[in-house]
């Protein structure tokens, strides 16, 4: 993949499966900012700063694209003055520079995928595979892919072609997600080689993971994966002064965007979604101006996994099968995390799926996922589908900006460019 002429100026990505031996990784010559020198990161005291920064690149594309997913699936209303181009009305274009934040979230994934590779080139194979950092970077990886794959219509990566490295071509979001399920596995495997250090990104590997194996029909698997993470466990994308979270500014220092529009401002008293009314204006100066809580200070972190969202996937393994008590079992496990009352399921197909696409856009408010719920609902029809999702799009089209810097991506590939429900 290209993400922006600069980055395709570095060097490109080796195949990232399985990352196991010295002889998959390239030297790196990489574009160090500021002081620090490239020779500076070849050394092992210097691998928790590689980590480090995968999970810096991971929140930093959060940041932008959680914004944009939350206005495109209507966890939130646009009153602002910004110009977001259509997406609150559900309209993706590939004519601007960068809906979606292909290039901050291809950013996260390569930033993830290469400082593993310099990682094992720096331990050596025998302390690579148990060091916590190394897991950690695999995370990341995992949560970078996983994001691209629920976000973006097509997704292209680094082909070697004649012994280097080039942008490849736009490929099926799916991809993402194989190397995704690779990238959890391994962070799973470092991770509990790694002891007690590693013990918590095991755990929310083993979320990303589950999410993933759900994703690929791999339902079953999934299931196994998310019995493993506690309901009280969540991973978080951490923010701070430097990296702020956007929602808290735009909601807090401007009035860009309300729950007024938006089905939450009907749901009063939810824990999960909490929002105070004001006699406030929007940035619009004319939508009425209500404002979301979950996030009440600028350097509030985002949820990526959590053991609540894991309930609620164990809960629609079990509907699937037609198991509702097992179906309302999960859903009320997860809503003791808030210490909610314990609720009823229908036994109904198309009142139990309502209740449970409830469930699950409540326990996830606005951590961005909530349009991929859409896509893959819309895939299935009736009665998944929910039809607050009717005639939007339900996937960003790579960018203008990447599709300059890449010539290998087709414009017009899949017909995906003006959105699409099942996109590729």
């Amino acid at each position: 993949m290209s993400m922006t002429r600069k980055l395709t100026r570095l060097a490109a990505l080796v195949a990232l499966l399985p990352f196991a031996a010295c002889s998959d990784v390239l030297s790196l010559d990489v574009e160090a900012p500021g002081r620090i020198s490239d020779t500076d990161l070849n050394i092992a005291g210097a691998m928790a700063g590689i980590a480090a920064g995968a999970s810096y690149n991971l929140t930093s594309a959060l940041d932008a694209t959680v914004q944009q997913l939350s206005m495109a699936s209507l966890d939130l209303g646009h009153g602002g003055s910004y110009d977001f181009g259509a997406i609150p009305i559900g309209i993706f274009k590939a004519d601007v520079e960068d809906w979606g934040e292909y290039t901050t979230m291809s950013r996260a994934r390569w930033t993830a995928e290469h400082g593993l590779m310099r990682m094992l080139e720096v331990l050596g194979a025998t302390a690579y595979e148990k060091d916590a950092n190394v897991a950690k970077a695999y995370l990341m990886g995992g949560f970078a892919n996983r994001l691209l794959g629920e976000t973006q219509c097509r997704v292209s990566f680094d082909d070697l072609v004649d012994g280097e490295y080039v942008a490849g071509p736009d490929r099926p979001h799916t991809d993402a997600f194989s190397r995704a399920d690779s990238l959890f596995t391994r962070a799973i495997a470092i991770g509990t080689a790694a002891g007690t250090a590693g013990a918590n990104i095991v755990t929310a590997a083993y979320g990303g993971r589950a999410s993933i194996r759900a994703w690929q029909g791999r339902w079953d698997e999934a299931v196994v994966d998310a019995a493993k993470v506690p309901t009280t466990f969540v991973w978080n994308s951490t923010f701070s002064s430097a990296n702020t979270n956007y929602i808290w500014v735009e909601t807090n220092n401007r009035r860009e965007m309300t729950l007024y529009t938006v089905m939450w401002n009907s749901v009063p008293n939810d824990p999960r979604v909490p929002w105070v009314s004001t006699t406030q204006k929007g940035q619009d100066g004319q939508t009425p101006f209500t404002r979301q809580m979950k996030y009440k200070t600028i350097d509030a972190d985002i949820p990526v996994t959590h053991g609540a969202e894991m309930r609620v996937l164990q809960a629609e393994a079990a509907l699937r099968k037609g198991d509702y008590a097992g179906a309302q079992g999960f859903l009320n496990q997860a809503r003791t995390k808030w210490s909610m009352a314990a609720i009823t399921l229908p036994t109904t197909a198309p009142e139990a799926w309502a209740t449970l696409r409830f469930e699950r856009y409540a326990t996830l408010f606005l951590e961005g996922r909530k349009l991929w719920d859409w896509r893959r609902w819309s895939v299935e029809g009736a009665p998944k589908l929910d039809p607050a999702s009717a005639g939007r799009d339900m996937c960003f089209p790579i960018g203008q900006g990447e599709q300059r810097a890449n010539p290998n991506i087709k414009k017009g590939a899949g017909g995906q460019w003006g959105g699409c429900p099942t996109c590729g």
